[in-house]
């Protein structure tokens, strides 16, 4: 280790795994306590960068604080882990994060051993072998997980994993059996299903009714299609053996070998019934084809298109095609999302015609602002724009604070389990795109001359109308293209009262009830 660098602040790295048994927030936190000591025993402050995550990940974005820590790696004096499996057990990314550190001059710590990649051979070797050992024996623990639930299942045991929604597992036998008080909702749902109800009224019942989902929560629509699905309620037990490969640049699991045995634990749901409601389903899927929305190519595009997000949850309204009109008349769907309370969000649909109006004046006075900027902008002094530039500069230095507060909030949320990984690492990458953009954002205002702030500010601004200008000249198609260069998203809300929504569709009272939009504009 280069003598010169004396360490000081550590990036504090804590993995766990979710697919091994053992491993929880109480590791985590034996963990973190563990490195903490070591801190304080030697002097040292750190940052904290935890994740629950498999450490066989072969894609780096997939370790979302992994990556975090390789981007900030220059604000500190080394990276502090609990041992070298505990940042990968993947070669590809161990090779990543040791060309970091000796590109970077960075020493991995544990409580036991230094590794300075940067200036000592010795080390690198221990480093790359222990690399290898580590991912060799990550390949042999999923080869004999593998084979060993292969086995399971045709044996007819319940293969370690959740528990399907009505039933329990006995831990002897290693069989399901049935959870009485939860069966009685499975029997519910297919009784629903039979009398042709379909996916979303059955979710909207069992909230409405009071029932609770296995974790307590709401039924959501993905959960009551995965019940119709599931064929451990006619007492089969399937297993998918699949492998993962690659396809135009994504990874998926392609399924390589199926297992079924059937008679494995009792029914909830009577084998035939079960296959008379599923085979319903597929004709219900065949018949619906026909109605839903049909692919941008054979429809068009409306100009409006993934910009109307409901101004009641936040979620993006579904927008399909009137087959009673031409190709242009598109509808907006009621909005079919779920609030907290259990209820239906109160957002009404409405033809699409009527919003865009709306938007055509919005954007239209918008314009006019743009106008009146510009001209403000030509008249300004320097002194308000000096003003203005370090105001802004506040704004963005209170945002990128807000970022990192939310950043820290998420490793607390994850480790609570009720959020999955997808949705942790989806919300966690939003918030480190965001934050880059905003640090980017505030070293390019900071560095800028007033005067080229101001020219360039003009020049962004007229381009923009320049942009609505254009719009009445284009078709559908290119004015959504050209609309989402200036807007990030229209809020839409429409919520009519009860007595009203009871009136025919065709009543003017109900068919012109008002509505309102908000539009986020990127400037």
């Amino acid at each position: 280790m280069n003598q010169d660098k004396p360490i000081r602040h550590l990036a504090m790295y804590l993995r766990i795994s979710r697919e091994k048994k053992g491993e929880n927030v109480e590791t985590l936190a034996n963990h973190r306590e563990i490195l903490t000591e070591f801190c304080k025993e030697n002097n040292y402050t750190f940052e904290e960068f935890g994740e629950v995550i498999s450490g066989g990940k072969t894609e780096l974005e997939d370790r979302i604080q992994l990556q975090r820590l390789l981007d900030n790696i220059e604000r500190f004096d080394g990276i502090l882990c609990m041992e070298l499996t505990r940042l990968s057990r993947n070669g590809l990314i161990s090779q990543t994060v040791k060309q970091f550190c000796m590109d970077y001059d960075t020493p991995i710590l544990t409580p036991y051993q230094t590794y300075d990649l940067a200036n000592n051979d010795t080390d690198r070797l221990m480093f790359d072998v222990g690399s290898m050992i580590s991912s060799h024996e990550h390949g042999v623990i999923g080869k004999r997980s593998k084979a060993n639930k292969k086995q399971m299942a045709k044996q007819g045991l319940h293969i370690t994993g959740a528990v399907p929604y009505g039933y329990i597992r006995n831990d002897a036998t290693k069989k399901l059996e049935i959870d009485e008080e939860a069966a009685k909702i499975i029997r519910y749902v297919f009784e629903l299903h039979g009398k042709g109800y379909g996916s979303f009224k059955i979710r909207d019942i069992l909230n409405e009714e009071g029932f609770k989902a296995a974790r307590g929560g709401l039924f959501t629509l993905p959960s009551i299609k995965r019940i119709i699905r599931n064929p451990h309620y006619k007492g089969w037990t399937v297993f998918h053996d699949r492998k993962r490969i690659k396809k135009q640049g994504k990874f998926t699991y392609e399924i390589v070998d199926t297992i079924t045995i059937k008679d494995t634990h009792p029914a909830i749901i009577p084998p035939e019934e079960w296959d008379r409601a599923n085979n319903d389903r597929i004709m219900r899927a065949e018949v619906a084809k026909g109605i839903r929305e049909k692919p941008v190519t054979k429809t068009g595009v409306s100009m409006l298109k993934d910009l109307i997000f409901c101004g009641v949850c936040g979620h993006k309204m579904e927008m399909r095609l009137d087959h009673k009109c031409d190709t242009t008349g598109y509808n907006i769907k009621r909005c079919k999302h779920i609030q907290p309370n259990g209820k239906k969000c109160p957002t009404c649909g409405i033809k699409n015609v009527y919003v865009e109006e709306e938007v055509w004046n919005d954007i239209a006075e918008f314009k006019q602002s743009l106008v009146d900027k510009v001209e403000e902008l030509k008249s300004s002094t320097s002194v308000k724009l000096e003003k203005d530039k370090k105001q802004k500069l506040t704004h963005l230095a209170k945002q990128i604070k807000e970022v990192e507060i939310q950043e820290k909030n998420l490793l607390d949320l994850a480790l609570t389990g009720l959020f999955t990984t997808e949705q942790i690492a989806e919300k966690k990458q939003e918030l480190i795109n965001k934050k880059e953009l905003l640090i980017g954002q505030f070293q390019q205002l900071e560095s800028e001359q007033t005067s080229e702030t101001v020219k360039h500010e003009i020049n962004q601004t007229q381009e923009i109308i320049n942009t609505i200008d254009q719009l009445p000249k284009l078709n559908p198609e290119e004015v959504n293209q050209s609309l989402k260069t200036f807007i990030s998203r229209i809020h839409y809300k429409r919520e009519i009262p009860e007595d009203i929504m009871k009136l025919s569709t065709r009543n003017e009272k109900r068919k012109y009830y008002p509505f309102e939009i908000e539009v986020d504009y990127k400037i």
